[in-house]
């Protein structure tokens, strides 16, 4: 295989021809996919999800082109088992924009493009039934039969030509739909619209599938489903169009609307004041939510997808090596070695240096001799002391450690000396495997404390995303996000020299350069429309700021801060707008559980930054604790407020997780009588507040 095709080459699934739909297909153990668009349910769908979640695949999927592919027997039998007929359309199709203005009021052009809908819709309507008539004679012959009855569905039946087959409908149908298409585009020139609507609104999409019900006897349990894509693309007018559509369907027929988070603009309808319910009148299946539900699903559902990707590039001579391929794939990986506390990895950051010069220890050491108005300063030989004690010189990371611990125990106002004596022995206990205060801190804050030790030596943190499990987690259960990444990471590989996939594991180095610049695609390139971009990208960014500071803190209040908890009630309008704005973008997700307030029954609510943005921002890929964000840091993140303004609320709102400041309380000096010559010698603690303040 050419070493420049990438196997992982980003192509729209609407781009895709329905033999690669069927082709690349990868769905959840026991058909989990498919069966949330219940494609035999009579109640509509709304299947919302961000950009690259699935829905265009999973439409198609159901659509008849790709569904007659996977008939056993390509027999009407196997049709009638599956139980529907699906009939898609992408609604960029309809060229929207171009009803609108030249001359003629709103109320012409609604009239008009509801009748182009319809004309576009029944079109594949009408292909969809010359295709099934394929399946038997018997079905070609009743199907046909039904051409006078379809006609008669019209409002005015055709003056010169009169159709007698379902190809002569179709042609019909295309020559109105072409006069539409015609004066519309000259109306700019001519200033009127010289069409006729000679149909109803709904008589041709429902009353064909009622005829086919009624008159072709094997049909008459299956269920015609209209798949409509990209909904986001109609105005809200035209929107509220198929809202009534769905309101008053007709069996056999209901309707799957897929679209972005924000492409439902409207519920309302026609003819009546009260809008489109959820759960009465159609369901709401929010995709990205429901795949992030089910993480373990997705992991094996994102290896079969990069496995089947390989296996369609030819770089796996066999599908059957394809079940083994994506048991393997973290191999083909190189990832840090996490044995020993990350020793290798740790001990290339440090060198040679010894402990006390570590820039961890030496700052540590500055700040227990600075003096401030909250604090007295250690003499030298006592702040000496407290790092010779801590100090682990064959683990870095546990030094890391030893010194969180030690921030803790300052934090609560105990004495340094002795806590720094205790913490020394319970890392030894740590090291000989038995059960301590830092082996329960280590399995906690590890990954945290390794990439503060990669920026206290002035070093990015991207090696830490390398290997497929990162990149899975980073994707945040959008299969096009970890496309992205595997992309861009074949692509570094080649450059480099690599050959990925065949020759050994790729490098770390190449990972690292793959996962910044898919980090940058996603916030920068990945952009969503609008005038919006650039005030939601600035939240965004000062969010992350926020969760950075949090994460490299003296002493963090969560592990892995990559999900925030807010009582949005609180916003201004402005900043609820931004936050919405950024949640409709995917840059943040929603955590339906959201969290209960601790001072209060409230149920604030919950997010998560986006995982794909992490190696931009230093942060984690997993989620663990969530920071509470009060409503004057929320405010400064989403709200209309200056850079400087924001920079004084970050600085204020973590100046309680840094050395020497953590609290605002006065500091108490505790003197302790030596027993061997009864002389008061004094050794500072620190009283910081109580264990839960901040």
């Amino acid at each position: 295989m050419d070493i420049d095709y990438n196997p992982f080459d980003l192509i729209r699934a609407a781009d895709y021809s329905d033999k690669q739909i069927s082709d690349f297909w990868v769905d959840f153990k026991g058909g989990g996919l498919q069966s949330l668009i219940e494609p035999k349910s009579a109640i509509s769908k709304h299947i919302l999800g961000g950009k690259g979640s699935g829905k265009t695949h999973l439409m198609r999927y159901c659509s008849y082109p790709v569904q007659k592919l996977r008939l056993p027997n390509g027999s009407i039998e196997d049709l009638v088992a599956e139980g529907y007929v699906g009939v898609f359309m992408r609604a960029n199709t309809l060229d929207t924009g171009k009803f609108s203005g030249k001359g003629q009021d709103s109320e012409k052009w609604g009239a008009l493009f509801n009748f182009y809908f319809e004309l576009r819709l029944v079109e594949n309507l009408i292909s969809t039934l010359i295709e099934i008539s394929s399946l038997g004679e018997h079905v070609a012959t009743a199907l046909n039969g039904l051409t006078s009855q379809i006609i008669a569905l019209l409002d005015e039946e055709p003056k010169t030509y009169f159709p007698t087959s379902l190809s002569q409908l179709l042609d019909y149908f295309v020559s109105l739909r072409k006069s539409v298409d015609f004066s519309v585009n000259n109306c700019v020139f001519t200033r009127k619209l010289d069409i006729e609507i000679c149909l109803s609104p709904g008589s041709l999409l429902f009353g064909i599938p009622s005829l086919v019900s009624k008159n072709v006897a094997a049909l008459k349990d299956v269920r015609f489903i209209y798949l409509i894509d990209e909904v986001e693309n109609l105005t809200k007018e035209q929107q509220r169009f198929i809202n009534t559509l769905i309101r008053h369907s007709v069996e056999p027929c209901t309707f799957r609307l897929g679209a972005r988070l924000y492409g439902i603009k409207t519920l309302a309808n026609y003819g009546t004041d009260e809008e489109n319910k959820e759960g009465s009148e159609f369901k709401a299946l929010y995709l990205d939510q429901i795949m992030r539900q089910n993480s373990v699903a997705y992991k094996e559902f994102a290896r079969q997808l990069c496995a089947k990707r390989l296996f369609d590039a030819g770089l796996i001579a066999e599908a059957a090596e394809s079940g083994r391929t994506k048991d393997r794939l973290q191999t083909f990986f190189e990832t840090l070695n996490s044995d020993n506390y990350y020793e290798s990895h740790t001990k290339s950051l440090v060198g040679n240096t010894a402990s006390k010069d570590r820039p961890y220890f030496k700052r540590l050491r500055e700040q227990l001799i600075t003096k401030s108005e909250t604090r007295r300063a250690l003499k030298n030989a006592q702040a000496d002391q407290i790092v010779k004690i801590l100090s682990v010189e064959q683990y870095p990371l546990l030094e890391k450690a030893n010194i969180f611990m030690l921030y803790q125990d300052w934090y609560r106002g105990k004495d340094l000396l002795d806590a720094a004596k205790i913490i020394a022995n319970e890392s030894k206990q740590f090291i000989a495997g038995e059960n301590s205060r830092a082996k329960t801190l280590y399995g906690h804050f590890a990954l945290d404390l390794l990439a503060q030790l990669y920026r206290d030596h002035r070093q990015q943190t991207s090696p830490m995303y390398a290997g497929f499990d990162s990149f899975v987690r980073m994707s945040a259960c959008v299969p096009r996000n970890l496309l992205v990444i595997l992309q861009s990471v074949y692509k570094w590989a080649a450059f480099n020299g690599n050959r990925p996939f065949r020759e050994g594991p790729i490098p770390i180095s190449t990972q690292s350069e793959a996962v910044i610049q898919s980090a940058g695609f996603f916030f920068d390139e990945d952009a969503r429309p609008g005038a919006d971009v650039p005030n939601v990208q600035r939240a965004v960014e000062r969010l992350a700021e926020y969760l950075r500071e949090v994460r490299f803190s003296s002493k963090p209040v969560e592990v892995s801060p990559l999900a925030f908890s807010l009582n949005a009630s609180e916003l201004s309008d402005r900043a609820k707008y931004i936050l919405k704005r950024a949640e409709n973008w995917s840059y943040i997700f929603r955590n339906p559980r959201g969290r209960p307030s601790a001072n209060s029954q409230r149920l604030d609510e919950k997010f998560q930054l986006n995982p794909m943005l992490s190696p931009r921002w230093d942060l984690p890929v997993s989620v663990r604790g969530d920071v509470r964000l009060s409503t004057k840091v929320a405010e400064a993140i989403f709200g209309d407020v200056s850079s400087d303004a924001f920079q004084v609320e970050l600085s204020e709102a973590t100046a309680g997780m840094k050395a020497p400041a953590f609290a605002k309380s006065k500091p108490r000096v505790v003197e302790k009588p030596t027993e061997a010559t009864h002389e008061t010698s004094k050794n500072l603690t620190f009283n910081f507040g109580a264990d839960h303040e901040l």
